[in-house]
């Protein structure tokens, strides 16, 4: 028989937490080389969302667990996927002529349902996850969760606020690669 350290949990979840963290610095990476000005207010939603999510968990008094990281890193991609969604629908509004006040309502308008549809099957999934499991499936259900709701709140309205200002300050630079030429 082994006998396991209480140190070698720590240990793993130190490791995850920078794992995670790596992992987020890549996504803000890609998302500003990839998106521009619009990868920059996709990680400041981003950046919000884990303020959000990190100040549910300490608010509550709950533990970061593996599983609760877990939650965190899925939430994570799943706000990421959510401004993905928004900013191609803002693209291609903007590549069929609307002009860029116009293509930002409209592609938010058409992501919505999308988002809103993909966030509630999960949380359909977590709330399953949360009545029927134990102990460690429980509390990746809830850490799971908060960081959908937080997800939806950053996409939905943080970004959408900060693209608002944005392009009300600079409308004609601020998605001027994505115009069609003609």
């Amino acid at each position: 028989m082994t006998q396991v350290a209480p140190t070698l949990g720590t240990e793993t979840v130190k490791l995850s937490l920078i794992a995670g963290a790596i992992g987020i610095l890549l996504v803000f990476i890609f998302m500003i080389i990839f998106y521009g000005r619009m990868g920059t207010v996709a990680n400041l939603a981003l950046s919000v969302y884990t303020l959000l999510v990190l100040g549910s968990i300490a608010l509550f008094r709950g533990v970061l667990t593996l599983p609760g990281i877990a939650g965190l890193i899925l939430g994570v991609g799943m706000a990421v996927d959510a401004n993905v969604i928004i900013f191609e629908r803002i693209k291609d509004e903007i590549r069929s002529g609307k002009g860029m006040r116009s293509a930002l309502n409209s592609g938010f308008d058409r992501a919505y349902v999308t988002i809103l549809d993909s966030n509630i099957t999960t949380l359909l999934v977590a709330a399953v996850l949360y009545f029927f499991g134990t102990g460690a499936v429980k509390g990746f259900a809830v850490t799971l969760a908060v960081s959908i709701l937080a997800s939806m709140f950053t996409a939905l309205f943080v970004s959408k606020t900060i693209l608002e200002i944005w392009v009300g300050k600079a409308p004609e630079r601020f998605f001027a690669k994505y115009e069609v030429r003609g």
